[in-house]
């Protein structure tokens, strides 16, 4: 799951620093008695708290530093070296450095190179010399110089060559905000014109007649400016792709090294840019798509061979714009999707549906791809996502207001189609009305509008169908779905598609088709599920914006309503989960992207307080940190282990970096899984939950 790191940055800058506060005054214990074991262990695993947050949130030189020092401290806490003043002053230096990265983090700046002390942590490791008060005078001349050398440079700069400046979110939605006013005011000029006309139809004066079409010329120029306005403002908040594209190149590399295949990365540069808010998400949403195509697209080189393909499979991301959406395309040379197994896995899955899984088409049959928990796959995979399908996909792309399309041949490839808004702040969609309430349809979703239904409505086995483009596509009134009185007749009908599925819903009339501003649900429409914003009209009313796979969701459930029953009578209760780790921060992140899912989750910051909660509640995962004060991970998954009462409970080790022997240790004791916290943001952490408890 993807989390925003941003939440989580005053917490742990406050706890690195409380661990350094510490950290430093443990240095002084040490100087005073360098043999004490228990201070080398209390500063070791300090250190490696700070290290494990940093890579949480990926504060790289804190992470390198906290590591490096921490190197340092092994080896004097396995007598390999002797602790000394030049080590001490190393260890103030590297605890200072910290501190000015974390005011760096604050500040949203980029602290220098830091590779000199790296080093000197290296060599001081291995018992290498080194003079660090040379080093620093060193460094202090050389800086001087420096200073000397370009004054009069930075007094001469000019503000010409600067092309970015920082500008603050607030300000931004402040601008937003004063920009949806602006448009709101738009709508109520156009209902004013639209009044004058009326009552002028009566009148014959041509000058009269003259006032709507000069109205109409400047609101059309006001229009050009406040749709170029509304582009150069939501562009402030736009980042580059590439900075997500990037990064998954090599993930690629790596995961194919690991999966035994052979694999050509092609994922042109792109130059395109997206709401920070659609980033986040996506990038999920590509890593998920891209380990599908690793596990279940590409095959081995053997079996590649034995096609007549290359041994070398390939995956490729390309981009395109068009209008005020980006489609994205994953696509992979390999297996292609096997219909014939998808209908034998959903079958099996979904027995009350049996005799219409027979019949569906297999563009049909891609709906349960998406579906949680279903996969086609034997076994569970960890490159995959470890048998969680593309639910995760689809759930991330709702998110976005995004729409899903596959394209697949057997032994060929497959492709996904993913088509993104460039922002979620406004969106184009089409008015309508039922009765006497009016709503949003998003255009992306919209297909087809049909105005003449007479000949094409279908009553089969006492459902409606409408036929267009030689097929019948179910039919249901937009009153039922809002829960309000339904007339009989069909005047307008909105044929809506995603995820290859089409509805065709009833509505009394059609309006304009706007590109509006998207405002969130009112606290009172909190719980409406199907609808996911709502704008303004020209009268200030709000108007919801409907969400279409929410009720297109809502429409198979009435139809195959027996077999979400049976399901109702099988779905487990909430499970309850357990985190264990000293450090604040870790557990803060952890307790989020478990909570977001669904989950009951208590903390503790050691072994002893966990034994405690688990005396007191019932606990259904444990998910635990190495080293922690009083109790640490392998003394309490020992505890667990030989007590009756929680042995059946899965426990999940979470380590700040990877260690095989511990890891064979930990799996041998009775752990479940072994998991690197750096780890979390691919989505291991929850995954591997939800296989455990068969969630």
């Amino acid at each position: 799951m993807a989390f925003s790191k941003e939440s989580f940055v005053d917490g742990y800058i406050a706890e690195v620093k409380e661990n350094i506060d510490s950290i430093n005054s443990l240095f002084v214990a040490l100087k005073n008695d360098s043999s004490n074991k228990s201070v080398l262990k209390e500063i070791l695993r300090k250190l490696h708290t700070i290290k494990g947050a940093s890579r949480m949130l990926d504060f790289v030189q804190v992470e390198q530093l906290s590591h490096n020092l921490e190197d340092v401290f092994k080896s004097l806490d396995e007598s390999k070296i002797e602790f000394s003043t030049n080590i001490l002053k190393l260890s103030f230096k590297i605890t200072e450095i910290i501190e000015e990265c974390l005011a760096c983090i604050t500040e949203g700046t980029e602290h220098g190179s830091i590779a000199i002390w790296l080093d000197l942590c290296q060599k001081a490791a291995v018992g290498f010399f080194f003079d660090i008060d040379e080093i620093q005078n060193e460094m202090e001349t050389s800086a001087s110089v420096t200073s000397e050398i370009s004054t009069d440079e930075e007094n001469v700069e000019s503000f010409d060559n600067i092309s970015s400046v920082r500008i603050e979110i607030s300000r931004i939605n402040g601008i937003i905000e004063s920009y949806d006013n602006l448009i709101m005011k738009q709508f109520r000029l156009k209902h004013q014109i639209e009044l004058l006309e009326k009552k002028l139809q009566n009148r014959d004066a041509e000058r009269i007649y003259e006032v709507p079409r000069l109205l109409k010329e400047e609101l059309i120029s006001a229009e050009n400016s406040i749709f170029d306005t509304q582009r150069d403002l939501f562009a402030l908040r736009m980042l580059p792709l590439e900075i997500i594209l990037d990064p998954l190149r090599k993930q690629i590399e790596k995961e194919s090294i690991k999966s035994s295949k052979q694999v050509k990365v092609d994922i042109p540069h792109t130059t395109f840019m997206l709401d920070k808010v659609i980033l986040e998400q996506l990038k999920n949403i590509l890593l998920h798509l891209v380990r599908n195509s690793l596990d279940h697209g590409i095959e081995t080189p053997e079996v590649r061979s034995a096609l007549g393909k290359n041994a070398t499979g390939t995956i490729s991301i390309h981009e395109t714009q068009i209008s005020n959406r980006i489609v994205i395309t994953v696509s992979d040379d390999g297996a292609g999707i096997n219909y014939a197994k998808i209908r034998e896995r959903a079958a099996s899955l979904y027995m009350n549906m049996h005799s219409e899984i027979e019949t569906l088409q297999d563009s049909d049959l891609q709906q349960f791809l998406f579906m949680p928990g279903f996969s086609t796959a034997s076994k569970a995979s960890e490159t995959s996502g470890r048998g969680m399908g593309l639910d995760i996909v689809r759930s991330s792309m709702e998110k976005i207001k995004g729409k899903i399309k596959i394209e697949t041949k057997r032994n060929e490839g497959t492709s996904f189609e993913l088509t993104i808004p460039l922002s979620l702040a406004s969106q184009r969609g089409l008015f309508v009305v039922t009765g006497n309430t009016k709503v949003m349809i998003p255009s992306h979703y919209i297909s087809e509008i049909i105005t003449s239904t007479e000949d094409k409505i279908v009553n089969m086995q006492n459902r409606l169908f409408i036929n267009t483009k030689s097929r019948n596509i179910p039919l249901y009134y937009l009153s039922s779905i809002l829960e309000i009185d339904r007339q009989s007749k069909i005047n307008c009908v909105i044929i809506v598609e995603y995820l290859e599925t089409r509805m065709a819903i009833v509505v009394d009339s059609i309006q304009q088709n706007e590109n509006v501003i998207i405002n969130p649900l009112p606290r009172c429409l909190k719980n409406l599920s199907s609808m996911q914003g709502v704008v303004y009209d020209e009268n200030y009313a709000i108007i919801p914006i409907l969400d279409i796979p929410t009720i297109m969701q809502k429409m198979r459930e009435l139809v195959f309503y027996d077999t979400k029953k049976n399901q109702a009578r099988t779905t487990k209760s909430q499970k309850h989960i357990l985190v264990v780790d000293d450090s604040s921060t870790t557990r803060q992140i952890e307790q989020a992207i478990f909570q977001a899912d669904g989950y009951i989750v208590d903390t503790a910051s050691d072994g002893i307080e966990a034994l405690e909660k688990l005396r007191n509640k019932n606990i259904d995962a444990i998910i635990t940190d190495i080293n922690m004060p009083r109790m640490d991970g392998m003394i309490l998954l020992s505890n667990i282990r030989r007590n009756p009462r929680y042995e059946h409970i899965p426990v999940i080790i979470v380590s700040g970096a990877y260690d095989k022997y511990a890891k064979k240790q930990f799996m041998e004791a009775g752990a479940q899984a072994y998991i690197v916290k750096s780890d979390f943001q691919r989505g291991n952490l929850l995954d591997t939950v939800k296989e455990l408890l068969n969630d």
